[in-house]
Order: C-alpha cells, then structure tokens, then sequence
C-alpha cells in the first residue's frame, strides 16, 4: 500500500493542475494585495536559502502564510529508523516520488522527500528523510508545491 495506484496519481495530478490554474489566475489579478493607492506589496512568497541548507525553501510573507492557512504536525517516532506522518502532508510528485514540506525557520518551508514505507488510514509510515520533532505541513502543503515549481512566484 506504499505505493499510490495510477488513478491516485492521477487525482493528484489533476488536482495539483487546478491549484496551480487557481494560483495562476489569481496572480495574473493582482490578488497579491497591494500597498497604500495600489502599489504592489511584497510578494506572498519567494524561493530562497534559509540557514546552511543548500536546499532552497519556500518562504511566505505573513499575509502569504494567513492567507494559505498554513497548519503542521509534529513527525512521530515509531522505532529507530521509522516515524510517521499525517497523510495529509504526503505529497506525490509528477515522477510518482513522495515528499513533504517541513517548517525550517519562522514562515519558511523546505521540501523534503521521503520514503514511504507503507500507508494506514490517515498515517504514513515513513522510513527515510525525516526525523521525530520536524513539523510537516498538514494543510498548504499543494500550495508551498506550486510556489517552488514557479506558480505564482514574482521575482
């Protein structure tokens, strides 16, 4: 059950398409929000390294982040070497891969991908890329996606 079936890749695909339209949409109308006598404020997100990680992270502004909802959850210990996540934070890329964001500093987010050693209701049962304590983004996580894969993001 650790690997998702054609028609869950395809709800995913699908899905992920019509969040990156919504995002697209709502870019090209200015719901970025604006300064005082519509000047444009900063943009609701950015790619950039946060700390000593090569990776680059997503980094909201505080209206980005309000308007996301952005939510996590702590990553569970099951034994040494296993931890487990909501399924909510699961996330499957195009190449069928499976990644999470986790909160790497205040408003930033960096993509981390996991192997999932099998799936139980709403857990994840994860084997590899996480540690207990992180916190993985449980509701957002589509969004902070579309902002690394360049949805939306003004530079």
């Amino acid at each position: 059950m650790g690997t998702p079936d054609r028609g869950t890749r395809r709800r995913a695909a699908a899905g992920l398409t019509a969040i990156a339209a919504c995002a697209a949409v709502c870019a090209a109308a200015g719901c970025a929000g604006g300064g005082a006598a519509g000047e444009p404020g900063p943009p609701p997100a950015r790619m950039a390294h946060v700390g000593h990680s090569p990776a680059l992270s997503v980094v909201l502004s505080p209206a980005g982040a309000q308007r996301i909802g952005i939510a996590t959850a702590p990553v569970a210990a099951v034994k040494p070497g296993v931890t487990w996540i909501p399924y909510a934070a699961l996330l499957y890329e195009p190449d069928g891969s499976t990644a999470v964001y986790v909160k790497t500093a205040p408003l930033a987010y960096t993509r981390y991908f996991v192997t999932v050693g099998n799936i139980a209701g709403d857990r994840v049962y994860v084997s590899g890329g996480l540690t207990p304590g992180m916190n993985v983004v449980t509701t957002g996580a589509e969004e902070l996606l579309g902002v690394q894969n360049g949805v939306g993001v003004e530079t």
